[in-house]
């Protein structure tokens, strides 16, 4: 091969690189911006952030390519790419150690194989407030059972629920088009109620993220009046535009309480955070976490809060 031959193969090998970096980023960054407003848009917002590496090294290996020069351009995209997924995931805070309501709030799906670690892991965790989306069969087991007997134990749904608080009320607000909304309210050990609205959303890709929230907006006119939280599986990103129009006054609490990497599913390699917790600013959680079971098919949240009006109150028994 001539030495001309062999430096039009390279460039032709660079300029293929160079259109696979910008195949692979711009999509990324049209998702960004456009989010989920349309359906056309919710499945570019799905792509997570760690695709600027390989559009940044893509883009790094076509440079060298064709210039035959050290071009770090590439990996600037790269690193840039890398930090901005750590960022999108990972928060440095610590939990608050002062008494709290703990809430699991747990998308398990349905119990494959022995109920024994569902059972488990909710026992083990020991939450003043249970919810569970699946693994009901979990309810028959001896360890359940056992931990159960001092718990009020509900189902709703497809939802498990255990609370150690009083449970005042729990009622399905709809079911309908695969979207479920439960509210439940709690005395606190001050008497005080807490309320919460329990969401399941659908998870089916090709169902218009617009629509879903459109329908749970006629939903969500069916409640009484506003929860204290919002919480379940949105099957909507971290950065979703439709997560936060879902309730108008309500926003994502996980860039202000967060603690520790973010990211629910998939449970092994939990690249994005679907599970959420919506609040205003009057009942925002002293921390939320989130734990890897090691079964079922998301990593669970562990919220912890506390009304201003149970600040000075006795601590909830554990």
């Amino acid at each position: 091969m001539t030495q001309g031959s062999s430096s039009r193969t390279r460039r032709v090998a660079g300029s293929l690189l160079i259109g696979g970096a910008v195949l692979v980023g711009l999509p990324w960054f049209i998702g960004q911006v456009a989010s989920d407003r349309w359906w056309w848009s919710q499945w570019l917002l799905w792509i997570p952030t760690f695709m600027l590496c390989m559009a940044g090294l893509l883009l790094w290996g076509g440079l060298q390519l064709r210039h035959s020069r050290w071009h770090p351009t590439g990996l600037a995209l790269a690193v840039i790419g890398l930090l901005l997924f750590v960022y999108m995931h990972w928060s440095p805070g610590e939990p608050p150690e002062v008494p709290s309501i703990r809430i699991l709030h747990w998308t398990a799906g349905p119990t494959l194989g022995s109920t024994e670690p569902y059972a488990q892991f909710i026992v083990d965790t020991n939450a003043d407030i249970t919810i569970v989306e699946g693994a009901r069969r979990a309810a028959t087991d001896p360890a359940m059972r056992k931990w159960s007997s001092g718990v009020t134990l509900a189902m709703r749904g497809q939802f498990l629920i255990a609370s150690k608080l009083p449970i005042t009320r729990l009622r399905t607000v709809a079911w309908a088009r695969d979207i479920l909304l439960i509210t439940m309210e709690v005395q606190q050990p001050d008497k005080s109620p807490l309320s919460l609205l329990i969401v399941d959303l659908p998870s089916s890709p090709d169902r218009s993220r617009v629509e879903v929230i459109n329908t749970a907006h006629e939903l969500l006119g069916r409640l009484d009046a506003p929860p204290d939280l919002v919480l379940g599986d949105f099957n909507l990103t971290q950065g979703s535009w439709q997560l936060r129009r879902f309730l108008p006054g309500y926003e994502p609490a996980w860039s202000t309480a967060g603690t520790g990497w973010g990211g629910t599913w998939p449970r092994t390699i939990p690249i994005y955070r679907l599970d959420h917790v919506l609040t205003t600013r009057a009942m925002t959680p002293r921390s939320i976490t989130t734990v890897d079971p090691e079964c079922g098919g998301h990593r669970a949240q562990l919220i912890e809060v506390k009304s201003d009006s149970a600040q000075n109150q006795g601590e909830p028994s554990q």
